[in-house]
C-alpha cells in the first residue's frame, strides 16, 4: 500500500479537499449576495459548493488516520513536532491577513499600538481571518492526541464502532433532527442527554479517520456508505434550494460540517479512495506519484495563502452571468487559484527560514 512512505489514496483526498476549501470560499460570495435561487449563477455556486463540502470532515479525518498510529514518546516532542510548527503559522497568517484586512481592505487609520491590541484581542478570540478557524480547531485536537492516542490503542474495533454510533447519534442524526424541527415549527429542541462533550466536536471525525484507516468494514456497512455518499452529493444542492426557498435567504442546514448530508459524503469519499489505493499504486506512475506527493504535501501551506491569492485577483462570478459564464468563470479562476498558491508555496519552501515562519516548516 505504501510506496516511498506516500500513501497515495491519502494523498489524493488532501489534493480533492484543498481545491474544494478553494472552490466553497470562492462560491461564497454569490450565494450570499443574492437570494435569487433561480438564477444561472447561484446554482452553479450552490452546486460546486455543496459538493465540495466534505473537505472540513476529509481534512479532519486525514489528520486522525495519520497522528493517531504515530508513537507518542513525550508531551514534550510531540509538542515540539505537531504543535508548535501549527502555533506559528497560526500567529504569522494571522498577523499578515490582519494587516492586509485593516490596511488595504478597510484602509483604516489604526496606529500601530491600537492595532497590536486590537490584533492581540482577534488572535485569541479567532477573529482574524475566516479561514483560520481551522488552525485552532486542528491545534484543539493535537493537544488530546497524547491522551487520545492511549485510548484509542486501548479499545478493539468493537469500542470504536460504538464510540463512532454514539457521535453519530449525537452530532449528527440529532442535529439533522433538530434543524428539521426548527424549520418547521421554528422551535428549537434540546434533549440534555444528547449534551455529551467527549461525543459533540471534530474529535469524531478525527478517530473516524483512524478508523476507517485501520480497519475494513463489512461488505455491506460499505456498500450501503458508499451508495449514501453518492446520494448525499445529488442530495445537497437540491435540498439547499428547496430549504433556501422555504427560508428566504441562503439556509445551510446541509451545508455545516456536521450535516446528514455532509457526513456520508465525507465517509463515502474516504471508502471509494481507500478501497482504489491497490489499483492507484499500481497504475500511476512514478513521476505523477512524486507530483501528487508534492501537492498534497503542499496542501496546509495552499490552505494558509489562497484566500490572499483569491483576494489579490479580485475575479469573481457575476450574480447576472449565464449558467456557461458562471461555470467557466468559476472553473478558470478556482485553477488560477490553486495554480498561483501552489507555485507560491513551492518558492517560499525554497528557504528554509521562510518555511519555517509562515508554514511551521511544512511544504
Amino acid at each position: 500500500m505504501i510506496r516511498n512512505n506516500r500513501i497515495i489514496y491519502v494523498d489524493m483526498l488532501r489534493i480533492l479537499s484543498i481545491v474544494a476549501v478553494i472552490v466553497l470560499h470562492y462560491t461564497a460570495e454569490v450565494l450570499t449576495s443574492t437570494n435569487d435561487f433561480n438564477s444561472s449563477a447561484w446554482w452553479i455556486s450552490n452546486g460546486f459548493n455543496s459538493i465540495s463540502r466534505f473537505a472540513v470532515p476529509v481534512f479532519f479525518m486525514i489528520s486522525g488516520a495519520m497522528m493517531l498510529r504515530t508513537n507518542i514518546r513525550s508531551y514534550r516532542e510531540f509538542y515540539a513536532k505537531r504543535v508548535i510548527p501549527l502555533l506559528i503559522p497560526l500567529l504569522t497568517w494571522s498577523l499578515i491577513y490582519g494587516l492586509y484586512n485593516q490596511y488595504y481592505i478597510i484602509r483604516s487609520s489604526m496606529n500601530a499600538y491600537e492595532f497590536v491590541i486590537d490584533f492581540g484581542f482577534r488572535l485569541l478570540t479567532d477573529r482574524n481571518y475566516v479561514h483560520l478557524w481551522f488552525l485552532y480547531a486542528i491545534i484543539a485536537i493535537y493537544m488530546t492526541v497524547p491522551l487520545i492516542s492511549k485510548f484509542i490503542r486501548s479499545c478493539s474495533e468493537r469500542d470504536l464502532r460504538y464510540y463512532l454510533l454514539l457521535w453519530f447519534i449525537v452530532r449528527i442524526a440529532y442535529r439533522f433532527i433538530s434543524d428539521a424541527v426548527f424549520r418547521a415549527t421554528e422551535q428549537y429542541i434540546n434533549i440534555p442527554i444528547m449534551n455529551i462533550p467527549f461525543f459533540m466536536g471534530f474529535l469524531g471525525y478525527f478517530i473516524l479517520g483512524h478508523y476507517l484507516f485501520h480497519y475494513d468494514l463489512p461488505g455491506r456497512a460499505k456498500n450501503l456508505l458508499y451508495n449514501l455518499g453518492i446520494v448525499s452529493f445529488f442530495l445537497t444542492p437540491v435540498a439547499t434550494y428547496f430549504a433556501s426557498m422555504h427560508s428566504g435567504v441562503l439556509d445551510e442546514m446541509f451545508y455545516g460540517n456536521y450535516s446528514i448530508t455532509v457526513f456520508f459524503m465525507s465517509v463515502g469519499l474516504f471508502i471509494f479512495f481507500k478501497e482504489k489505493e491497490p489499483r492507484l499504486s499500481e497504475s500511476v506512475n512514478h513521476k505523477v506519484q512524486k507530483l501528487i506527493g508534492s501537492i498534497s504535501k503542499a496542501s496546509f501551506s495552499i490552505y494558509l495563502i489562497h484566500l490572499l491569492v483569491e483576494m489579490m485577483l479580485s475575479g469573481r462570478t457575476e450574480v447576472d452571468a449565464t449558467l456557461a459564464e458562471a461555470a467557466l468563470s468559476l472553473l478558470i479562476n478556482i485553477g488560477i487559484i490553486f495554480a498561483i498558491s501552489y507555485v507560491t508555496v513551492k518558492v517560499l519552501n525554497l528557504s528554509k527560514t521562510a518555511t519555517y515562519i509562515l508554514f511551521g516548516g511544512r511544504g
